[in-house]
């Protein structure tokens, strides 16, 4: 970095993104704290730094000469891996075009970034179906725009960043007003601010001297599957045409794979073979994937495989060639035993853990699908935050990937119920979710702090009624919960509800929600059931089609 700063290099926006990542973590309960919605959520703050968080260690690994446009572009994708929820998506969206407009750059000054902020703003709103004003969408185009202005009166990268830094504060001060939830609750924009704690944080990175570390925090409690990183091998002059690399879930964990290496050791070279008791991680180059990949089958189940021929660096799809897919797969995100094990009953091949508070990553989902020997694979992301996280995982796999934008676990049950083996991947698209629109889902929770929502004064550790989305109720008394969810469901058309109960929820307590539901609408003809969903969170979740 010149001592002016008018430029930064490859090296300094590593240094920039690295310092935005510790920033994030430090200040995300601050961002989290910002949630007007008072049910415990993996909140926006959280996402955002899990989701930079995860860019931040990948540069760490990284050569730290590289040029700019390539520790862009790996951050870029880092990002994209590592995203939850849909402020993690967006964010990794707005990385996704800067690292697009510094294509082919070695160095940045001001205008070069201005126009990667714009490329930015561009991306990250091609990523969202309904812009609303009032968001981080509203800030980082602000910021943009400020950067663009100040790089017409000073070609200055610092300059440009502090004009940028200066646009969306102001931004941020007004989603207060733009935003009819934020208005009422009197605060601003979490994402929004999220941004601004990322831009000002690489902005004191360029007067910092040194080099700035990256400590990662305690992992979150969702279960990444791990990469090896082979980006050290050399591809010049090549023996063996093929590297092919996969992960194998083994069928009986602890078991011996040393004769695996064995044979392996005898089919290429460049052999990297991690056995940790439960998975076997290999890459390896080879002029025979095809047996290579036979071989591995012995062992376990494919989560991820990628074959490249090294001489075109294309990839060939020869592991289907290897493993008979079937037409139709389907990956679920849920938690709760009861909930999973239905799942299951109804066809789900792989159940990704995840909802309220645990927002699965990019990666999760991705190896998850990888993991379902199918042509085409069907996602159920069952929560609204999780929506936009699956709908990335199409652009990672050679797979035909499609979304069921569900946004509850019982529109999540009701798609299942809609497929048809022998209809086609349009006709079970559109009857899934149809199905899954049919459904209404009420959810029981708790408030994780005081607040006053859409008129409501909510204290602490109240029973939160949630109808749709929407909230329905607030009481300390959960029996006046039950009452007003049933006179919601004496509203509708509906002829079924199903009532799952919580790991929190004893079988008792169940039967006596129960009991106020069918006394409440005994005249509707309406028919209860009861299910033992275990699932955390929420005490009860209640469906009625």
């Amino acid at each position: 970095m010149d001592k002016n700063h008018d430029k930064i290099n490859g090296e300094d926006y590593r240094k920039l993104i690295i310092n935005a990542a510790q920033s994030l973590e430090d200040n995300k309960e601050e961002i989290n704290d910002l949630n007007v919605f008072p049910v415990p959520d993996g909140d926006t703050g959280s996402n955002m730094s899990m989701t930079i968080g995860h860019a931040a260690e990948e540069l760490m690994k990284k050569n730290e000469d590289a040029p700019l446009y390539e520790v862009a572009k790996n951050t870029a994708t880092a990002m994209l891996h590592g995203a939850r929820g849909n402020s993690g998506v967006i964010l990794s969206m707005f990385f996704r075009g800067i690292s697009k407009g510094l294509t082919n750059a070695y160095e940045c000054d001001g205008i070069a970034f201005a126009n990667a902020l714009k490329e930015g703003v561009e991306s990250a709103y091609k990523a969202v179906d309904k812009p609303a004003e009032g968001t981080i969408l509203t800030v980082a185009r602000c910021c943009a725009e400020a950067a663009e202005k100040a790089a017409k009166k000073k070609n200055n990268f610092e300059y440009v960043l502090g004009a940028a830094i200066s646009g969306a504060e102001k931004a941020l001060e007004k989603t207060v007003n733009q935003n009819p939830v934020l208005e009422k609750a009197g605060v601003v924009d979490a994402g929004g601010m999220g941004w601004l704690v990322v831009m000002q944080a690489m902005h004191r990175a360029l007067k910092s001297k040194g080099k700035v570390k990256y400590i990662p925090k305690a992992p979150s409690e969702t279960k990444t599957s791990a990469k090896a990183d082979f980006s050290a091998f050399e591809t010049e002059n090549i023996k063996f045409g093929f590297c092919t690399e996969f992960i194998v879930r083994k069928h009986v964990a602890d078991s011996d794979s040393s004769e695996l290496k064995t044979y392996l050791n005898g089919m290429g070279d460049s052999l990297v073979m991690i056995d940790d008791g439960e998975i076997i991680k290999v890459h390896v180059h080879t002029n025979e994937p095809h047996s290579v990949l036979g071989e591995a089958l012995k062992y376990g189940v494919y989560e991820t495989v990628k074959v490249e021929n090294m001489r075109t660096q294309h990839t060939n799809k020869l592991v289907e060639e290897v493993i008979e897919l079937k037409e139709y797969g389907f990956v679920s995100v849920s938690n709760g035993e009861g909930i999973n094990s239905m799942f299951e009953e109804l066809g789900i091949d792989r159940i990704v853990s995840g909802g309220q508070t645990m927002n699965p990553s990019t990666d999760d989902l991705y190896a998850a699908v990888q993991s379902v020997d199918a042509k085409t694979v069907f996602i159920l992301p069952n929560n609204k935050n999780i929506i936009m996280t699956a709908n990335q995982i199409s652009e990672l796999t050679d797979k035909k990937v499609v979304v069921i934008p569900t946004r509850s676990i019982p529109q999540g049950f009701s798609a299942m119920l809609g497929f048809d083996e022998s209809a086609d991947v349009e006709t079970n698209t559109q009857s899934m979710s149809e199905n899954a629109k049919n459904v209404d889902t009420m959810q029981i929770t708790y408030a994780a702090r005081n607040s006053n929502f859409d008129g409501m004064d909510i204290a602490e550790g109240d029973y939160l009624g949630i109808h749709n989305d929407k909230l329905l109720a607030n009481d300390s008394d959960i029996e006046s919960i039950f009452v007003q969810m049933a006179a919601k469901i004496k509203e509708t058309d509906k002829s079924f509800v199903s009532i799952y109960y919580g790991q929190d929820i004893s079988e008792d307590d169940a039967n006596k929600a129960l009991s106020i539901f069918e006394n409440e609408l005994k005249d509707t003809g309406v028919e209860i059931t009861l299910y033992n969903g275990a699932q955390p969170v929420y005490y009860y979740i209640i469906s009625a089609e």
